[in-house]
């Protein structure tokens, strides 16, 4: 017979390439990780979506349970929801099943697919999950629970390509290459990731294309009409798990010169740091030139959907998450270049999105509501499916289970 499992011992581990992140106790939700665990410190075990290293991947996890949460191995009572993404396979489940029973002794283990849960953080069950990462982008559709396999795309643009091509702009600076020269500090991907990531330092704006001219006035009122259409609150959601509030993604009162400190100097940064996340919409810009940008992936992600009536509920929930789901103007400018490619119609039929918009996290949630949590969806999720499943063991595979099926019993409680 399988132990009784209690709230404050169900852990949740959301596993990423470039960082995870765990919490152990489910009586509360409303609350960001209780571990981050930066994945460089075991060589990236995940890298381009997939496990290059298992067993380094197995020492993170060891790390997680053992160091950082303070459990026991000897008599480990926590079972363990892990959010694996979309495309590992079953021999990857069975594996990582056989590790947590035999290598890290846990009671119990649940594995779900991470757009899932993005979408259970934000209130819904259908939706379009834009997971950008250190290293890729994945776009997954899901309709009523179920992950469409079929249809998940990813786009092997992330985090780190950012930061290169961020490096490549400043490289093009005469000014700020000087200025490094005189200050005797290397101009490297260290300080384009520094830039990327200090908050208000750099957005993506609306419209925006590399080296196009400035657009002419009637095409500026076209633009400047779709932005503010992208701030305005969807009416249809105003009584939903979200109460009708978007996402705060307005850009305004930018400067055109940034200064920043870096090592104890002051250093200027143009304009050209808003295009940071060009080559996720132009993936030549990243050295990629045959793979699809994010909006032509999007509208190839929904077509990949049957019947064609579920497509317009992908669209009217979108979900964008992950580390790079942040930056400001994202939401407006996916929204704005996706509308111009969708059908459009005076009389709109059952296939037709009658609008583009995003969910977030509900404000019941008062501390994750935030803006600057919204991230963590998929870490919510996780939390509100643990709560769920582990209450009784016929939802999550235990160590009666496994010790009768073996690793392949996880496919059947998943």
């Amino acid at each position: 017979m399988a132990m009784s499992l209690r709230e404050e011992n169900f852990i949740v581990i959301e596993i990423g390439a470039s960082h995870s992140k765990a919490g152990m106790g489910m009586s509360d939700t409303n609350k960001t990780p209780s571990v981050v665990v930066n994945m460089a410190d075991f060589d990236y075990p995940i890298r381009d979506g997939a496990i290059a290293s298992w067993e380094n991947l197995e020492a993170s996890w060891q790390h997680i349970l053992f160091k950082e949460l303070g459990i026991s191995k000897a008599r480990n009572e926590h079972a363990v929801l892990l959010a694996i993404p979309v495309d590992w396979t079953k021999d990857d489940q069975e594996r990582i099943t056989q590790i947590f029973f035999e290598h890290l002794n846990v009671p119990g283990i649940y594995i779900v697919h991470q757009p899932l849960l993005s979408l259970y953080g934000c209130g819904s069950v259908s939706g379009l999950v834009i997971d950008v990462g250190h290293d890729t982008t994945d776009v997954s559709p899901v309709m009523d629970s179920l992950v469409q396999t079929q249809a998940c795309i990813r786009i092997p643009i992330a985090g780190q390509h950012f930061d290169q091509y961020l490096l490549e702009l400043m490289l093009a600076d005469a000014a700020l290459v000087q200025q490094f020269r005189d200050a005797s500090i290397e101009l490297d991907k260290e300080f384009a990731r520094f830039v990327k990531e200090k908050p208000g330092a750099c957005h993506v704006f609306a419209g925006h294309q590399k080296d196009q001219p400035k657009p002419d006035p009637l095409e500026a009122e076209v633009l400047g009409a779709a932005a503010a259409a992208t701030e305005e609150v969807n009416l249809d959601e105003e009584n939903g798990p979200n109460g009708g509030a978007a996402l705060d993604d307005e850009v305004k009162d930018v400067p055109e010169k940034l200064e920043v400190e870096y090592r104890g100097q002051k250093f200027t940064v143009g304009s050209y740091r808003h295009k940071v996340y060009d080559p996720l919409f132009e993936p030549s810009l990243a050295h990629k030139p045959f793979q699809l940008g994010l909006i032509d992936t999007l509208r190839l992600a929904t077509s990949g959907c049957e019947p064609p009536e579920i497509r317009p509920k992908l669209w009217e929930n979108m979900v964008v998450t992950g580390a790079g789901s942040l930056m400001r103007g994202f939401h407006s400018r996916i929204k704005i270049e996706a509308s111009k490619l969708l059908p459009s119609s005076d009389n709109a039929g059952d296939a037709q999105p009658r609008q583009i918009s995003f969910l977030r996290i509900p404000d019941y949630f008062t501390v994750l509501k935030d803006r600057q949590y919204q991230y963590l969806s998929t870490w919510l999720g996780g939390e509100i499916v643990a709560k769920l499943v582990f209450i009784d063991a016929k939802n999550y595979v235990n160590k009666v289970d496994y010790n009768e099926s073996g690793p392949a019993v996880i496919h059947l409680k998943s």
